[in-house]
């Protein structure tokens, strides 16, 4: 007999009560138990994902703002947020394209301009960002589904290090937000595309989790 079906078993069941009253694991629970609670290891004190480089923030950010790129398990970065990019033979110009129909949480369009300006915010409290930015030429709105980043000389890493999920991450948000000082708190937080949203949030508050209407996973409001 395996220790699962152990488990399951009345002899199992009669053995741990008499060692003591334990719980059988989850694993050995009804089908029926359908519900997965979460204890994260620290209280969500502070929700900006770029100001705070805690993971605590990073996996809430990771849940209502989306990014450029993601990596995959075998650490390749792959698209997200963009349809295509162009990278010159000499490595020094990249030309990104948003797939269309990005939308933020609060309905407004996902632009160019959202991308550019959350870049620069990144940038500004990431190494892998500040180094492209030691090299940087410009980072230009092409037009609303276009930008471009001309370098002084090439990054290789450069998809790497815009999908990387070591904090922080490249997330974007509206450029209203992204606009916000990189060393201070933002003070609002409208997701995009993500499996929450978030349309009011305090650092002191506790975030409480209902279905978003437009995505398959929940919302977070506060």
């Amino acid at each position: 007999m395996d220790r699962r079906t152990f488990l399951k078993s009345a002899v199992g069941a009669g053995a741990l009560a008499a060692a003591g009253g334990l719980a059988t694991p989850a694993i050995s629970q009804r089908p029926a138990a359908r519900t997965l609670r979460l204890v994260p290891h620290a209280d969500l004190a502070n929700f900006d994902p770029i100001w705070n480089a805690a993971y605590i923030a990073r996996n809430a950010g990771l849940l209502v703002w989306d990014m450029l790129y993601g990596i995959d398990n075998t650490l390749t970065p792959r698209r997200q947020m963009i349809e295509a990019e162009e990278v010159s033979a000499d490595g020094l110009t990249w030309a990104f394209r948003l797939r269309p129909g990005l939308k933020f949480h609060d309905g407004e369009m996902v632009r160019a301009s959202d991308a550019v300006a959350s870049i620069n915010r990144w940038a500004a409290r990431d190494q892998m960002g500040q180094m492209i930015k030691a090299i940087e030429n410009e980072l230009v709105v092409i037009d609303d589904r276009s930008f471009r980043w001309s370098l002084k000389k090439p990054y290789p890493k450069m998809l790497l290090a815009l999908g990387k999920y070591g904090a922080p991450c490249c997330f974007v948000m509206p450029a209203r937000i992204a606009a916000t000082d990189p060393f201070r708190q933002i003070g609002e937080y409208v997701g995009c595309r993500a499996p929450r949203q978030c349309s009011r949030n305090s650092p002191t508050t506790r975030p409480d989790r209902s279905r978003h209407p437009g995505s398959p996973a929940a919302r977070i409001l506060s």
